[in-house]
């Protein structure tokens, strides 16, 4: 009964932060939204944000989260443009979603820039605990990251990656 009252407080805590908010939203995490002017969080339905869930956003940044997707412990997810999660995606525990290099940079001849590209899950995918998921990567329908996985291009749908950098590792995979 406790524990049903403080998911009730918490997710009313959490929803003023979102710019939108599908039905039964369950979330652990009040407090851990920092976002810049004009960014905007939205979350779809049947959402689950477990506890200590971070949103650090840039000015005008925007993060979706699609229907049934659940967010471990500790993920954090870091916007300067935009993040995008599918629906029915399983995030697990202190998993990193960056889409900055955050510094500029530069190599001989070159000015340095700071690198800043859109992050996509698409529907139905599972990342395994401690993955990172940087900027400008596609995540392919039905794949799985695998724990500690460091993602820096494309996963094709349905395919298994791990290593860093992540590669796959098997092809045609199902999961439920």
């Amino acid at each position: 009964m406790w524990q049903e009252l403080s998911d009730r407080i918490t997710t009313w805590m959490v929803k003023r932060h979102l710019a939108s908010c599908g039905e039964n939203l369950r979330a652990r995490n009040p407090g851990m939204f920092f976002l810049g002017k004009g960014a905007e969080v939205h979350i779809g339905n049947n959402v689950k944000l477990e506890k200590k869930v971070r949103f650090s956003l840039a000015d005008n940044a925007r993060v979706y989260i699609g229907d049934n997707s659940y967010l471990g412990d500790y993920t954090l997810v870091l916007a300067n443009d935009e993040i995008s999660i599918g629906k029915d995606c399983a995030i697990s525990w202190h998993v990193l979603f960056m889409d900055t290099s955050s510094h500029p940079l530069g190599f001989a001849g070159e000015e340095p820039k700071t690198k800043i590209a859109p992050i996509r899950v698409e529907d139905h995918v599972w990342i395994g605990c401690r993955a990172v998921i940087l900027k400008g990567v596609t995540v392919g329908e039905g794949s799985i990251i695998a724990n500690n996985a460091v993602v820096t291009k494309d996963v094709p749908p349905r395919t298994m990656v791990a290593g860093n950098p992540a590669r796959v590792i098997k092809e045609d995979v199902i999961w439920e």
